[in-house]
């Protein structure tokens, strides 16, 4: 029956890099494996209480280290000593400009632009209309281009006004 058929795997585009992958895994994990099995012959013939005193002696070495470095680090940073540096955040000029003076009195639209306006807004209907994939892919591209079309007609219209 067609239902019971095994389905191909599809073959992955990256098989080659998908094979360095596992081999770097692989690796990992039997390094993990040597490790883990090491410490294991290490400690099994070890007693409870000799076991308890190896893990407090390592906790306290390693806790006492880490003491150290951050004690280090806060209290006694000397001028040979490379130490944190905290610089200052840098805001952009514009950070807090939110562009409503592109509506201000001053921004003008001459005629010529106008009429280019018009010619590409017709021409972006034109590619509406028909269905063109090219239209889609324009508005991907410049996702508010047309609002930025309609805001300078405002502009244009506007100025006409006065």
């Amino acid at each position: 029956m067609w239902l019971f058929k095994k389905r191909k795997k599809k073959e992955s585009e990256n098989g080659v890099s998908d094979k360095v992958a596992g081999k770097i895994a692989g690796f990992g994990i039997a390094i993990q494996t040597r490790f883990a099995t090491t410490m294991n012959k290490l400690f099994e013939k070890m007693n409870h209480k000799r076991l308890k005193i190896w893990l407090a002696l390592f906790c306290i070495i390693c806790g006492g280290y880490s003491i150290y470095l951050l004690s280090n680090a806060i209290i006694s940073p000397t001028a040979n000593q490379q130490s944190i540096k905290i610089d200052p955040v840098k805001i952009p000029r514009h950070y807090d400009n939110t562009g409503d003076g592109i509506l201000s009195s001053d921004n003008v639209v001459d005629e010529e632009t106008f009429q280019k306006i018009q010619a590409f807004k017709s021409y972006m209907d034109s590619l509406k209309f028909a269905g063109n994939k090219e239209y889609d892919s324009i508005l991907t591209a410049r996702p508010y281009l047309m609002d930025t079309l309609q805001m300078l007609e405002q502009i244009y219209y506007s100025q006409k006004q006065k």
